[in-house]
């Protein structure tokens, strides 16, 4: 035993741990000499007088940096030994193998004195109660931090240096390939490419990335998806299309033929796992940005494009600098930025209505009366609310100055739509042809593999033959989903619909007032003429000034009469619904008949979006009934028509309350309820007491009415989806029949033909 002067027994009877570490799996790998170095260190301690049971070896944290203790479980399990008193002896070929950093250092070094714990490296042994000691081990652990920085640093400044010439191998997406001397090329794989060209063609189209989502969701198009075999080759998946996957395409520079690198801040905190990164920078700050580096799907221009749009999507300026307030909305003139895409919204001009008294975007405001508001000072400095305009009068002004100057160029742009649906049309098919040629392929590259293999070994051909079976099925699975994609969205359009297109188009209100337009299709008209919206309350009382922008920089100014506060509706409208509502008529019925006869009121029409001067518009649905009601007390009468209270119809018909609620909730029993939990009310006539009291009529030819169908089977009797028969049987169109069967009674249902009908022949026997 080798005798040392600053080892002592009482160190002895505690552990000797050696501590090994190596930086990455790399040097776990390659570097074996320096591994075999650190455990020597057992050695040294068996030298120094520690039998092997009191030598304790710590390997858990090879392949990890030094640079943090939060991953490192080997370094925390001596740290713990260390702090409750175990170790007498600490091995380490070199302080760099315990930190990286200071704050981890001086915790341990801490920890040692307080506990008594020697410190060995390949300098010697140091106690670190000992001011001389204490101070060398601190310069050396400096030392190994400093030294870890500047290699990183050179590491960093080498990789910037390389990537400054575009010869910095990074990672490529989905789509490109790297030759082997290092040219980057479009992917042979066609399939790939048309995927990709795809979703940039339809977000030129539709403008938002949840928009080309769903439509590749609709027409079942998969994307394309980078992963590795088994043995560690580059394969391609198809997948369902993800709004990661889309917004990924939509974000990468690459696709644009960009070299990009130091896209995002590099935030690295001393002590920190790994490198933070923060939010992205301009494209102006980026370390390294080489155009036409490669070759690219869409140009730089339309890359930016993108990103202005994306941002406005998500209503924020694009490429934000936290040193210029006025991009970032500190400013009390912030410029109008942030239109975001067309959403379904009731107000058309959601995202490019600008407030002219303090230039801010104004938002719409959908709670109580929708109207546009701007309310940026009131949130950011509490000060009153800017402006606010009711949205009716103002769409209703916008779209009828839209119509007038967008009749010169409808029918071009009629023309142009319908060419833009060919062309639709020609990519969808092209796309879902490459994907049954690829399914094709591997069903013959699994029947090749299967036929080559020898039947006599099962082990293999079986599992050959069910490889087989999987690409046959998900081939038919394809050409299933292809057919129904066809049924729902392949259609070419004849001569005749595309001359119909063009004379819709010339009568551009009936287009945009029809049902079939919707709210979202009536924002993308508009601004497609539109730049932005500056409305004005300041001018005149009572009085809304409107400057449409137009996209060629022209400027249209009109003005709108504000609506008045609490307005009232049509005298006319209200006695109609009050005679409607003391007829009994439901809500739904109501609405219907409103509608049907034009009854408007004097200013809620011009909240519909379809409304042209001079066209139908279906406003009235049995929520805006039911609100008109509450508002100006028009009670409903439940009993009118013969209808009675749902008591006196259990007494009638000799069942109880319960009873016959159960019989009105299933379906079975015609009747009104206002909403749920309201009373209900049954029209309770001779025919109803005839039909539900179980005796059997007899007294009818059998053709004079139709048959009866028992209630099981009535739903696929009559081809009713489920809950129509219910549906059905409460307004009148299906008649049920109650009908005794020795103790017990059945249910039947027949179409109401014939009113009371009472069918002999056709009753069960």
């Amino acid at each position: 035993m080798n005798e040392h002067p600053k080892i002592h027994d009482h160190h002895r009877q505690r552990l000797a741990t050696v501590y090994i570490r190596q930086s990455t799996l790399r040097q776990v790998a390659e570097h074996l000499e320096s591994q075999d170095l650190q455990y020597q260190l057992v050695a040294r301690a068996q030298a120094w007088g520690w039998p092997a049971e009191r030598i304790a070896v710590i390997d858990e944290d090879l392949g990890k940096s030094a640079v943090s203790s939060q991953e490192r479980y080997g370094f925390q399990r001596l740290f713990t030994d260390v702090g409750t008193g175990k170790v007498g002896l600490l091995l380490v070929t070199d302080v760099s193998r315990l930190a990286r950093n200071c704050a981890d250092w001086y915790q341990l070094l801490d920890l040692a004195a307080r506990n008594h714990v020697l410190v060995s490296d390949s300098g010697g042994v140091y106690d670190p109660r000992a001011y001389d000691d204490r101070l060398l081990l601190g310069v050396k652990g400096a030392f190994s931090e400093a030294q870890w920085h500047l290699m990183r640093a050179q590491m960093q400044a080498a990789r910037l240096n390389k990537a400054k010439r575009g010869e910095l191998a990074l990672r490529l997406p989905i789509g490109y390939q790297r030759l082997p001397n290092g040219q980057v090329i479009l992917t042979a794989d066609e399939q790939v490419q048309t995927s990709i060209r795809q979703v940039f063609h339809l977000f030129r189209r539709l403008g938002s990335a949840h928009a080309v989502l769903g439509h590749l969701q609709q027409t079942g198009l998969r994307l394309p998806r980078q992963s590795r075999n088994l043995v560690g080759q580059t394969i391609i998946l198809w997948d369902r299309a993800s709004y990661s996957q889309v917004y990924q395409i939509l974000k990468l520079p690459a696709y644009a033929g960009v070299y990009a690198y130091g896209q995002r801040r590099r935030e690295g905190l001393p002590g920190a796992p790994g490198t933070r990164y923060g939010g992205r920078l301009p494209p102006a700050e980026w370390q390294v940005l080489l155009r036409d580096a490669f070759p690219g799907y869409i140009t730089w221009q339309e890359y930016m494009e993108n990103q202005e749009k994306l941002a406005q999507n998500w209503q924020a300026t694009p490429f934000a600098d936290p040193a210029n307030p006025q991009v970032n909305g500190g400013s009390r003139a912030q410029p109008f930025s942030a239109k975001g895409a067309a959403g379904k919204g009731r107000a058309l001009l959601t995202g490019i209505v600008i407030c002219a008294r303090c230039g801010r975007p104004m938002r719409v405001r959908y709670r109580d009366k929708p109207a546009y508001v701007c309310e940026a000072t009131k949130s950011q400095f509490n000060e009153p609310r800017c402006q606010f305009f009711p949205y009716a009068h103002v769409d209703q002004a916008v779209v009828a100055a839209f119509l007038e100057a967008a009749q010169p160029a409808a029918v071009v742009a009629a023309v142009a739509a319908v060419a833009e649906m060919e062309t639709q049309q020609q990519a969808l098919t092209q796309q879902w042809a490459q994907q049954l040629e690829r399914a094709a392929y591997d069903v013959a590259l699994a029947q090749a593999r299967y036929e080559q293999v020898d039947p006599q070994l099962r082990l293999v051909a079986a599992a050959l033959e069910q490889a087989w079976e999987a690409a046959l099925q998900a081939q038919a699975h394809l050409e299933q989903e292809w057919a129904q994609v066809q049924a729902a969205h392949r259609h070419t359009l004849s001569a005749e619909e595309v001359a119909l297109v063009q004379q819709m188009a010339a009568d551009l209100p009936a287009l945009w007032a029809a049902e079939s337009t919707s709210l979202a299709d009536r924002k993308r008209l508009l601004r497609t003429l539109i730049a932005d919206v500056t409305l004005d309350s300041t001018q005149e009382a009572g009085v809304t000034h409107i400057a449409v922008r137009w996209q060629t920089g022209a400027v249209t100014r009109l003005t709108a009469t504000r609506p008045r506060h609490g307005h009232p509706s049509n005298p006319q409208l209200l006695a109609r619904v009050r005679e409607l509502a003391a007829a009994g008529y439901a809500d739904t019925a109501i609405a219907a008949t409103l509608n049907r006869e034009g009854m408007v009121s004097s200013w809620h029409v011009k909240d519909d979006p379809a409304y042209v001067p001079g066209q139908p518009v279906s406003y009235w649905d049995k929520a805006r009934v039911q609100h008109l009601r509450y508002k100006h007390d028009i009670a409903a009468n439940p009993t009118a028509g013969g209808f009675v209270p749902a008591q006196e119809a259990a007494e009638h018909l000799g069942v109880s309350i319960s009873v016959l609620l159960d019989w009105f909730r299933r379906g079975l029993l015609p009747g009104r309820q206002a909403q749920p939990g309201a009373p209900v009310y049954i029209p309770l006539d001779a025919a109803l007491l005839h039909r539900l009291s179980g005796r059997a009529p007899r007294d009818l030819p059998a053709r004079s009415v139709p048959v009866m169908v028992p209630l099981p089977q009535a739903a696929a009797h009559f081809q009713l989806a489920p809950g129509a028969l219910s549906e059905g049987v409460r307004d009148g169109r299906f008649l049920t029949w109650r009908l005794e069967h020795g103790s017990h009674y059945r249910w039947y249902v027949q179409e109401n033909r014939v009113d009371s009908a009472q069918p002999a022949d056709s009753l069960p026997k």
